[in-house]
């Protein structure tokens, strides 16, 4: 059932690095305005929040839980484009140019999320210049992903770009847990395909060979980085290659 309200606090305490809540945290009173903004739903696990192609221009702020971004390829074959949970927003493309979806927005668990019409989101980024800078940076953030993804997918190994992605869900959403940073959201091995751009067999090895040398823990959809710094040299990002 939908409500309203004035404030919903972070499930955690504190928003998770990199959301858009995190970033609006010096500027308490442009968060509690876009808190209470449209409506609060309840999402059930599988149900879709935002279907691509569908010519509607709400926004959703979501308070807990964790989506997947996805959209069809030129093949008819869906792709994960990217993660977003609880202090992000979704839907936000179409609020500013009127165009339809470019993705579908699905519940990985329970989600709540605010559902905001464009009118009353555009005005809170008019009211709160801290509010727009935030979605401006957000935005940002969103294209540098997709380029830094377009990059490996054309010049960086299978186990390159599996490294980088597992860095990049680390930064934003790891947290520690048994002496390593477990990657909050669950994804299967084929989901961490469509995020790199190669096979699930491909990555399926890829992960099997992180996890013999130490480098991470594989579970049931779950994912444990027990040497950053391991993880780091595998993405050949420190200046030493692995042989």
């Amino acid at each position: 059932m939908s409500e309203r309200c004035t404030r919903v606090p972070s499930p955690h305490g504190r928003w998770p690095h990199g959301t858009l809540l995190a970033e609006l945290a010096g500027s308490g009173e442009a968060a509690n305005d876009l808190l209470s903004l449209g409506t609060l739903r309840a999402y059930a696990p599988g149900e879709i929040l935002l279907a691509e192609g569908r010519q509607e221009t709400f926004v959703l702020l979501l308070v807990t839980g964790v989506t997947k971004v996805t959209a069809l390829s030129e093949n008819g074959d869906t792709a994960l484009l990217a993660v977003r949970l609880g202090g992000e927003l979704v839907g936000e493309f179409a609020a500013f140019d009127n165009r339809p979806r470019s993705a579908t927005v699905t519940a990985a668990g329970a989600v709540t999320a605010r559902r905001i019409g464009q009118q009353d989101f555009l005005g809170c980024l008019d009211r709160y210049p801290a509010a727009a800078l935030a979605v401006s940076r957000m935005l940002v953030r969103k294209n540098r992903w997709s380029v830094r993804r377009r990059g490996d997918f054309g010049s960086c190994p299978v186990a390159t770009r599996v490294a980088r992605v597992l860095l990049d869900l680390v930064e934003d959403y790891g947290r520690p847990q048994d002496g390593g940073v477990l990657i909050g959201p669950r994804l299967t091995q084929a989901e961490i395909a469509g995020l790199v751009g190669a096979r699930e067999r491909s990555v399926h090895g890829v992960l099997g060979e992180l996890a013999d040398r130490g480098v991470i823990q594989v579970g049931y959809s779950r994912l444990t980085v027990l040497s950053p710094d391991g993880l780091q040299r595998a993405a050949r990002l420190t200046g030493t290659d692995d042989d």
